[in-house]
């Protein structure tokens, strides 16, 4: 009876928030409707025009929002214990000088805003690399960047530096496929990686709840694939998962990593800005994985796990 509960007020809260998202998307796609047709300039003239020509911004905000598991001002963890010490915002900014057609070099800003228990800003310092359409083809490309952190303290981040870092070679990418004439289409976040530590033990915040050097990254083969259906040209609707073989400090082998599943809705509110609201939640598939990660044969209930998540993506040009 407990556990029918607590779904059917996940279940109330992702369909409050969804439908929140829906009634407030048609202000905002007509707010930045009216400011993209205000702020149209002459791209081949220009200081500005030169601007755009050469150099570009874009960004993707993560907010790790509540589930019904813990109290709401955490976020929670695939360990069914908190993630964080609040809920809050992972924001990734690039901007890039291009260098040719194809390909730019990109510095990626990083940064992570808390919002409850207190507002915390932490940098997480930048990734240096290469960014733009990496592989393409007639109705798909892979688009990103393949970058690493600097082992520099001045602008290393608050989690290379505590888990004191060298370097982390890696992509942050996506692949899209979208045939010709279809509403259906397979989307993917690509974030495959490798670190190096000075110290293997050093641990961040992050780490201390969630199973110590057992979190601690060394390498990683990430794809984050995902079905789509367009409902029409600006809201669709996303069904996906998360495949993860990996390998953490305190791992005496690689192992599956959480695999976790996401259900949402996107909204194309302009051609350069757009919102993905979704349910994220683990299951009892996992189960096995919280006991070796907390190194207890009770851990929590895979349905501590659920939650409400956001991401925002767009350019600014």
């Amino acid at each position: 009876m407990q556990r029918t509960n607590r779904w059917r007020s996940l279940f109330s809260f992702a369909a409050k928030t969804v439908l929140l998202a829906a009634l407030v998307a048609p202000a905002f796609l007509n707010a930045a409707e009216e400011s993209t047709s205000a702020i149209k300039d002459d791209e081949s003239s220009g200081t500005l025009g030169w601007i755009k020509r050469n150099f570009g911004v874009n960004y993707n905000s993560f907010f790790a929002g509540p589930g019904i598991g813990l109290p709401l001002a955490f976020p929670p963890g695939m360990t069914g214990e908190a993630a964080d010490t609040g809920l809050n915002f992972f924001n990734l900014i690039s901007v890039k000088w291009k260098f040719s057609e194809r390909f730019a070099f990109d510095v990626q800003f990083r940064n992570q805003l808390l919002v409850t228990n207190g507002w915390e800003f932490r940098h997480q310092g930048q990734r240096f690399g290469i960014s733009g359409k990496l592989l393409k083809g007639e109705d798909w490309a892979v688009t990103g960047a393949i970058n690493t952190d600097v082992p520099i303290s001045s602008i290393a981040g608050q989690i290379p530096l505590q888990r004191t870092l060298i370097l982390n070679p890696g992509m942050f990418a996506t692949f899209d496929y979208a045939p010709v004439g279809s509403r259906w289409s397979v989307f993917a976040l690509l974030m495959p990686r490798v670190w190096f530590y000075r110290d293997n033990n050093a641990l961040a915040i992050q780490d201390v709840a969630n199973g110590g050097v057992n979190n601690k990254n060394e390498f990683t083969f990430y794809i984050n694939p995902s079905i789509n259906y367009a409902a029409n040209d600006k809201v669709g609707i996303r069904l996906g998962t998360t495949l993860e073989y990996s390998k953490n400090i305190g791992w005496p082998t690689v192992r599956r990593n959480f695999m976790p599943f996401e259900l949402g809705v996107t909204y194309q509110l302009t051609p350069a800005f757009s919102i993905y609201t979704y349910l994220l939640t683990s299951t009892p598939l996992d189960d096995d994985l919280r006991k070796q990660q907390l190194g207890t044969n009770t851990p929590p209930d895979w349905t501590r796990t659920a939650s409400i998540n956001v991401w925002l993506s767009g350019t600014i040009f």
